[in-house]
């Protein structure tokens, strides 16, 4: 494969974690010889997360920032990131470094045998969590996971972890078409993939849970996701 990489960032308020995540991502890329870009897409952030993004780049030239000033939604975030991507491969990763760039280890030999689409999981035999969710968080995040195949007839173990890496062309002949802007973005990718006959591979990674405070409380994200899954029924079921 290539050694070229796109990897993005869609960040909200993350100033206490993003500096880190982005010197990491960058000395790890360097140390690996990629030709690479970092972009950071600011989704309307009201603390210094763009200033701590400009403040790293004076170090790694290579991280570039989208500064978007109204709060739009992480689909939508995402989905900007990847349609500016330049390079033959491209990685959307969380801020807060929930799952290290280092797990790009464990994609390199599935692109390189030919893999276009390659997730992260943290529910395969081999996979780590260092620091686990609140019980509460787990037991919805199982609800919405047996939701999502019996609702959707999806296969992934993972839905939502932070780290996709997807050939650009896939990339960017899938994100065009989304249209959920909230974390449903990434059911909705899967069942692009599925409905245009995409393979993808799953490999398990090590996780770590951020204690980063959520807007809504469990019950009212619940009922939230359930009506974007209702919404991803009608737009992609049978």
């Amino acid at each position: 494969m290539n050694k070229e990489l796109s990897v993005i960032v869609p960040a909200y308020n993350e100033e206490a974690k993003i500096a880190a995540t982005l010197e990491n991502i960058a000395a790890y890329l360097r140390t690996k010889g990629y030709r690479f870009e970092v972009v950071v897409v600011n989704d309307g952030s009201t603390d210094g997360t763009v200033s701590q993004v400009h403040s790293i780049s004076q170090k790694f030239p290579e991280i570039l920032l989208i500064d978007r000033r109204q709060n739009v939604g992480k689909g939508r975030t995402v989905k900007e990131g990847m349609a500016a991507a330049r390079y033959e491969y491209c990685l959307f990763m969380d801020a807060d470094d929930s799952t290290s760039i280092v797990e790009w280890d464990k994609f390199e030999p599935l692109f390189e045998a030919g893999q276009k689409v390659v997730v992260a999981s943290r529910h395969l035999q081999g996979s780590r969590i260092l620091h686990p969710q609140p019980w509460t968080r787990r037991f919805l995040g199982g609800g919405y996971r047996v939701i999502c195949r019996g609702l959707l007839g999806l296969k992934a173990s993972d839905f939502n972890c932070g780290f996709k890496a997807y050939r650009r062309e896939v990339a960017q002949s899938i994100y065009p078409g989304v249209q959920m802007t909230d974390w449903t973005f990434d059911v909705e990718v899967f069942c692009a993939l599925k409905r245009k006959g995409i393979a993808f591979a799953e490999v398990p990674v090590a996780w770590s849970h951020s204690s980063k405070k959520s807007g809504l409380p469990p019950v009212r994200t619940a009922f939230r996701s359930l009506q974007s899954l209702a919404r991803l029924q009608r737009l992609y079921g049978s």
